[in-house]
């Protein structure tokens, strides 16, 4: 059994707590902003994470994500949909980050069935608040606010290893309100979270 705060450590780097600034090409205050590091609201401090060498990533969970007006909005009209083309997209896109900042150069596989060794990490978008209305012709500094829910699971077994949850932005840089930007933005904030994960199981491998 590994010690309660290497676990603890462990747990937080899976958070964000250690954030890789120069991965991410981010000075420290920016991304800090960028992707703040997530309350963890439940871990199991007797998991041994050595056990662990791939892993099952459920697709993005924006099943009842709810669109959240800016603060400066909300008494005006807002109106903002997600089609099934855009909640394609973004799962996607998440995926897509979570094989390139986990499994590419000789990472960890990333696979679609439980078993032992197996870590499974689910994310579901909480809420999205966008900083302007889809169509509306305005530059903003990033392209809104999300609130995610994190678990993360012994795939075999179904035990339970943390919770996180909290608020990220999406984008730190000041740039038109478009479908394009806002697909640069998550990209971003996906290749980010994949890349804590990745750094996460290297940790407990040095």
């Amino acid at each position: 059994m590994i010690s309660n705060n290497k676990t603890i450590h462990i747990v937080a780097l899976l958070a964000g707590v250690a954030m890789v600034f120069a991965m991410v090409g981010l000075h420290a205050q920016e991304s800090a902003n960028f992707a703040k590091p997530l309350k963890v609201d439940y871990k199991n401090s007797e998991i041994n994470f050595s056990q662990y060498d791939s892993l099952l990533i459920n697709d993005l969970d924006v099943s009842n994500t709810k669109i959240v007006p800016p603060p400066w909005k909300e008494d005006q009209p807002f109106k903002w949909e997600v089609s099934e083309k855009n909640v394609t997209a973004l799962q996607s896109a998440f995926r897509e980050s979570m094989h390139d900042q986990i499994s590419a150069n000789d990472g960890y596989p990333i696979v679609t069935e439980s078993g032992p060794g197996v870590m499974e990490i689910s994310v579901r978008i909480v809420s999205f608040m966008p900083y302007a209305d889809r169509k509306e012709k305005v530059t903003t500094r990033g392209s809104g606010e999300m609130r995610i829910h994190v678990e993360v699971r012994d795939a075999q077994s179904e035990e339970l290893i943390a919770i996180h949850e909290g608020a990220q932005e999406v984008g730190q840089d000041y740039g038109p309100n478009s479908d394009f930007a806002r697909q640069g933005n998550l990209k971003a904030l996906f290749d980010f979270w994949g890349q804590r994960i990745r750094i996460a199981m290297d940790k407990e491998r040095n």
